[in-house]
């Protein structure tokens, strides 16, 4: 039998005797069985296995005589621990990523059978007991919190992606071995299997392109970045390399991004930069040499970076590209890949991406996948949008757009662009990510990419300045700033693996760092708050706000009243906006859609919750004081503080559209009242965040609302209020005839007619459809209409009314064949109002998708 070292772990056949060190303890010994040959993920497995144990007080010895014994194997691959499980005739998982933790017993020894369908599979099932061992009381029972385990991933491909927006603060951590192994370790704990690190976006011309930054290429000796020594791209590339390697070690594909081909200013940065060399950035790339350099860049890029999984290219103008340059650039960049990167796949930005130019990639044979928006550049609600914004309504900026088509040529991947909203506040809702996971089986979908937390920070800020410390010394607790927001983290990542993840995973973690009766206080405070940025995206959101590098739900305040006022849902088939409802008011229109009051009192209920439970935990610490709970308790309270500010201004906003639909001074006192209010709350967020944070949070570009601190937005609610107070001292009476506003009277869905229905699951394109429904009210049923079309969002709604079938409280209406063509999917909801003006919509978006999607049968 054979034996090695590697990264500090002794392997071999059979491998540890443990020994408990603990002083007059009865002698406790763990053996365990591997297979002599490993791969690097298994090897990252047994590492933190061999250190959980370790930390329990425990010594290694090579012998395989232990009390328990634990069994490590992968399906398919041969060996002793392959050979026990066929001794204890166990099953083994089947399929990638797979695992399964077993208990049992043999010749009276206590046996743990760990294995996994692939070497990553298997690194997860001794990554989670490895995390297990750590919670045991008792030492001489390691293994007394592993429990039986079958899983399997819910979602294939769950990435987390790191943009390069600034370079000082990139290379803080780029070269940092230490910071990559502690946060590549995060990832591969919470069953990330991507990393994508991004180069180029909003970057000022950094990394636009990446090329020159690691190396320079042969005849382009005038392509360089101004100031950057050999030395210094030598070192670039050999810190992607090892970053490659060490995520790989830890079963996490890499796909590396290229966002940017040539900087040409605008969008991408001052324009002034990109016409003189400029210190840090690429100079000598041109309209003429743009493609042939490229060529060269990107095949020279594909031997030197080494085992990249994928690339992740923009397509469109925001790279640089004119739209004339992407007819001759892609093409040749689709042969490139083909010749130099076979077995890559190529991931292509969806955005304004011309649908001829996908055909061809597809025809040449390329591994393209389309990648999109899923909620604008927001963290919105946790599906794909009932319906978009109309201004990008019929074009590929966000969402599926007309990509879901048939028969299928390509697969999707759903971006979540949530670091314009989660950006430096904490967050984590499991519910939201089971949901959220399973919207990405859309079109069959490849799985999810999400932003991390702070992915913004110093972005449009100069690249030499030295980045921002976020919390300020007297409350920092961490060593880097990601494992702040380890429930983050820890909710994508194992619940985008598996939705039915044990609560006792995180429940566990929160206990430890709060205390047993604090803890699950601080829990449940934090996913009630995690909803409250995602509705305050979803039911009012101005849309020159959408991209990330404008908008931040967490910070401003989005404008003035007036602009507040106007602005639309982010999803205008679910919510009513302000201006209809204050139409619907004055005109007695009515909407099954959701109401500004509802939402008011939805924000209302939810900061109250979250305050209450901060309040008890606070109450309930019992000695566990800590920086990490002070910051958390700060971060609750500004979340329940934005939450009881859009509660107050969205009545601010619909009284304040009132008054400009009808002058009637009645409306505007109403709207300076709720203004008040909502100033007020503003002032709670401000207190709460006290002098913890950074007075000047650099997230963003400063002209925009990006940088600073909530007290700035602060001053300008206080000065708009003035404004509206001094419009009310200066306006003219009306005339005295003018009529009285009816009263705002909106019920709760509770109220609102309850609906029974079996969803359809599949149907045949270019039938009719027959939908039944049941719906009933104490107070009648006034209407019932279905509201359907193909699953493109370039379609608007079609309507149908749904008609007494003659059955008690039955619905019925027939859909003609021409509505469903076989080149989409259907989908549909209902919409319902009783005699009371009370109405709801089916699905109810709080409990599930808010729709129907039909699998069609062509």
């Amino acid at each position: 039998m054979t034996s090695h070292r590697n990264s500090g772990v002794l392997i071999a056949s059979l491998v540890l005797l443990i020994s408990s060190l603990s002083p007059g303890a009865d002698l406790a010994t763990v053996s365990v069985l591997s297979d002599s040959k490993v791969a690097p993920p298994v090897r990252h497995g047994l590492s933190k296995l061999t250190a959980a144990l370790r930390a329990k007080g425990i010594v290694l010895e090579q012998a395989a005589t232990g009390d328990i014994l634990i069994v490590a194997a992968v399906a398919g691959k041969t060996g002793p621990a392959a050979e026990m499980h066929k001794t204890l005739s166990a099953k083994m998982p089947s399929g990638t990523e797979t695992m399964r933790i077993k208990k049992t017993l043999w010749k009276g020894r206590e046996i743990l059978l760990v294995s996994g369908g692939d070497d990553r599979g298997l690194m997860y099932a001794l990554l989670d007991v490895a995390d297990r061992i750590g919670w045991a009381k008792d030492a001489k029972r390691p293994l007394s919190e592993v429990r039986d385990a079958d899983e399997a991933p819910a979602v294939a491909e769950r990435a987390m992606s790191k943009y390069t927006m600034h370079r000082s603060c990139f290379e803080s951590y780029f070269h940092d071995e230490a910071y990559w192994k502690r946060y590549l370790d995060m990832l591969a704990q919470n069953r990330f299997n991507t990393l994508a690190l991004l180069f180029g976006y909003e970057n000022a011309g950094y990394f636009a392109p990446p090329y020159p930054y690691f190396f320079n290429v042969e005849g382009y000796d005038d392509v360089n970045v101004v100031g950057l020594t050999p030395a210094q791209q030598k070192r670039n590339l050999e810190s992607l390399n090892k970053l490659i390697v060490m995520a790989h070690d830890r079963g996490l594909n890499v796909t590396l991004g290229i966002w940017d081909h040539i900087y040409r200013g605008g969008v991408q940065g001052p324009t002034a930069d990109a016409t003189k060399p400029t210190k840090g950035l690429v100079w000598g790339v041109t309209a003429k040499n743009l493609v042939p350099y490229t060529k060269a860049a990107l095949t020279q890029f594909l031997k030197k970076v080494h085992n990249i999984d994928a690339i992740q290219f923009r397509m469109h103008g925001e790279s640089g590209l004119s739209r004339k340059e992407m007819a001759e650039f892609w093409p040749d960049i689709y042969k490139i890949m083909l010749r130099h990167g076979p077995g890559i796949r190529f991931d292509a930005r969806a955005k304004n991406f011309p649908h001829d130019l996908i055909d061809k990639a597809v025809a040449a044979g390329v591994p393209i996948r389309m990648c999109t928006k899923y909620w604008m550049e927001q963290m919105g609600l946790p599906f794909h949008p009932t319906h978009v914004n109309p201004r990008n309504q019929h074009d590929r900026r966000h969402g599926y757009a007309d990509m879901l088509r048939y028969p299928r040529q390509y697969k999707m991947h759903w971006r979540m662009w949530n670091g314009g909203t989660t950006r430096v506040l904490l967050w984590g809702d499991p519910q939201y990510v089971r949901r959220f996971a399973e919207s990405t089986h859309l079109y069959d979908g490849d799985g999810f990419e999400i932003n991390e937390p702070m992915a913004t920070k110093m972005q449009d800020h100069p690249h030499d300045k030295t980045p921002f410390d976020l919390l300020t010394k007297n409350y920092r607790y961490y060593d880097w700033e990601f494992e702040r927001y380890w429930h983050f983290y820890q909710v994508f990542g194992r619940v985008g693996y598996n939705p039915k993840t044990p609560p006792e995973v995180w429940s566990h973690e929160f206990e430890r760092r709060f205390g047993k009766t604090a803890g699950p206080l601080v829990q449940k405070a934090l996913h009630r708050a995690s909803g409250i940025l995602p509705r305050i995206v979803a039911c009012s959101f101005p849309y020159n706000h959408f991209p990330t590098t404008r908008g931040w739900a967490e910070m401003q305040r989005q404008g003035d009243i007036d602009a507040y006022s106007r602005s639309l849902p982010s999803d205008t088939q679910q919510f009513l906006s302000m201006t209809q409802a204050a139409k619907n008011r004055v005109t007695g229109g009515e909407s099954a859609k959701i109401h500004p009051e509802r939402s008011s009192r939805w924000f209302a209920k939810a900061a109250k919750d979250v305050l209450d439970l901060a309040t008890q935990a606070e109450k309930n610490l019992s000695g566990h004081e800590s920086k990490e709970f002070t910051s958390t308790i700060a971060d609750l309270r500004i979340l329940a503080g934005l939450a009881q500010y859009h509660s107050h201004r969205l009545l601010s906003g619909v009284s304040w559209a009132v008054f400009k639909q009808t002058q009637n001074p009645a409306a505007l006192d109403d709207a300076i009242a709720h203004e008040t209010n909502a100033a007020k709350a503003w002032g709670n967020i401000v207190a709460a965040a006290g002098d913890i944070y950074h007075n000047d949070l650099m997230m963003g570009r400063r002209g925009s609302g990006l940088s600073g601190h909530w007290k700035d937005e602060l001053a300008k609610i206080e000065k708009g209020l003035a404004a509206m107070i001094q419009q009310r001292k200066t306006f003219k009476s009306p005339p005295a005839d003018i009529k009285p506003i009816p009263p705002l009277t909106v019920t709760d869905d509770t109220t609102a007619p309850t609906v029974t229905h079996k969803p359809i699951a599949t149907a045949p394109a270019e039938k009719p459809l027959t939908i039944t429904a049941d719906v009933r009210d104490a107070a009648g049923v006034k209407w019932v209409r279905l509201r359907y079309r193909s699953v493109t969002q370039f379609e608007d709604y079609r309507t149908l009314e749904m008609k007494p079938t003659g059955q008690k409280d039955q619905y019925r209406c027939v859909v003609p064949g021409e509505h469903i063509p076989a080149k989409w999917d259907f989908m549909y909801l209902l919409e319902v109002m009783d005699k009371n003006g009370n109405g709801t919509i089916w699905p109810d978006l709080n409990e599930r998708t808010p729709y129907i999607i039909i699998r069609l049968k062509r």
